[in-house]
């Protein structure tokens, strides 16, 4: 059975808390994780080279989420230094930057853009929720921080490696 019904009153359970309505801020957090979840899997798709390291970071955002559902599965702070690992891969290749850059380019490179994007709000909602919620680790919010940074680089590192410009923004 591929749905059960029980989330058309507009609540769902969760084991951390229990059933809650569907706006609540813990719901909330969870959809924009899953929303980050799934950009990843689009850039996984698009652009095969980075494909390991998505997948990784896939499945510590499925850890993050469970750990806030309530789950007891450990997340270590060895991830976010596996994340400081693969900006300094990533970002060996690039020139230093001195303006911001406009998203774009390389449609891998568009997506994890827009990856980095949501996954800035999914460290809002976390960090949001981490006020009233104890299953938020001070540890889930420096990896999306450490995250959002590291799609930034492979945004740009996916540009240079097909060969398409990062575009400088131009102020006027």
């Amino acid at each position: 059975m591929w749905y059960t019904g029980s989330g058309d009153s507009g609540k769902t359970k969760v084991p951390s808390v229990g059933e809650v309505w569907k706006d609540e801020d813990i719901v909330n957090a969870l959809g924009d994780l899953d929303e980050l979840n799934s950009s990843l899997g689009v850039v996984s798709s698009l652009f095969p080279e980075i494909r390991q390291d998505i997948e990784k970071i896939q499945n510590d955002i499925f850890t993050i989420s469970s750990e806030i559902a309530g789950f007891e599965l450990n997340f270590s702070t060895e991830k976010i230094k596996e994340l400081e690992e693969m900006i300094k891969k990533y970002s060996e290749p690039l020139k230093p930057l001195k303006n911001f850059v406009l998203p774009g380019g390389h449609l891998a490179s568009s997506f994890l853009h827009l990856a980095r994007a949501v996954c800035r709000r999914a460290e809002r909602s976390i960090v949001r929720l981490s006020r009233n919620h104890k299953n938020v680790k001070h540890e889930h919010v420096v990896y999306l921080n450490r995250l959002s940074s590291l799609l930034f680089v492979m945004a740009l590192y996916v540009n240079e490696k097909t060969f398409n410009p990062n575009v400088i923004w131009k102020p006027k």
